[in-house]
């Protein structure tokens, strides 16, 4: 029963924002998938697809800590590859995976030598394996939205974000603001007691 009015009387109903609320979820997967499709179009060379895994011997058992392992060693590569690949552009997804190892999909904006981003990756205490393969341009963004389906309704641990990209990518998939000339809204609770 919440719901925001405008000063013009007109009301819109609350959004929580959050990815693991049936309506809200649904509804910021759909603009990720819409924004993923309108970058590709916009930048076709955003077709090397790369997965990132953790190294199970290395990897924290619990799962809330392997999510922050995978968060720190991915900060880690990121900071390599971009002393190596100036201007490197890339979008990500993380997903669990129905073996609760967190891991993450990319899409790269160039070709990156597998044994390079394997050595690196290793060193920062990611798994060495690290498969990167060329999708169809077309197809490029279906191929990260296909993970973000499959585990948009985990309940990642606080703080853990689902998607990211590198600093030259905007991705606006809450909505955003309503610019200055939009309504201004104000929350409205319904028989709260």
């Amino acid at each position: 029963n919440m719901e925001f009015e405008a000063d013009d009387g007109s009301t819109s109903p609350f959004r929580c924002g959050s990815w693991s609320c049936y309506c809200c979820g649904h509804r910021m997967r759909m603009n990720l998938i819409e924004e993923l499709d309108r970058l590709v179009e916009e930048r076709p060379e955003l077709r090397r697809l790369l997965t990132l895994t953790l190294n199970p011997s290395r990897a924290p058992t619990d799962l809330e800590e392997r999510h922050r392992y995978l968060t720190e060693r991915f900060n880690a590569l990121r900071t390599e590859l971009n002393d190596r690949y100036d201007g490197l552009s890339y979008v990500w997804i993380r997903e669990e995976g129905e073996s609760g190892n967190p891991h993450l999909h990319l899409l790269v904006d160039r070709y990156l030598p597998q044994s390079v981003v394997s050595a690196l990756s290793k060193r920062v205490g990611l798994g060495e394996v690290v498969d990167i393969r060329r999708v169809n341009a077309r197809n490029a963004a279906r191929y990260l939205t296909k993970y973000l389906t499959k585990g948009a309704f985990y309940d990642l641990p606080k703080g853990a974000r689902r998607y990211g990209s590198s600093a030259d990518i905007d991705l606006a998939v809450r909505g955003g603001d309503t610019g200055d000339d939009g309504p201004e809204w104000e929350l409205m609770l319904d028989d709260y007691e």
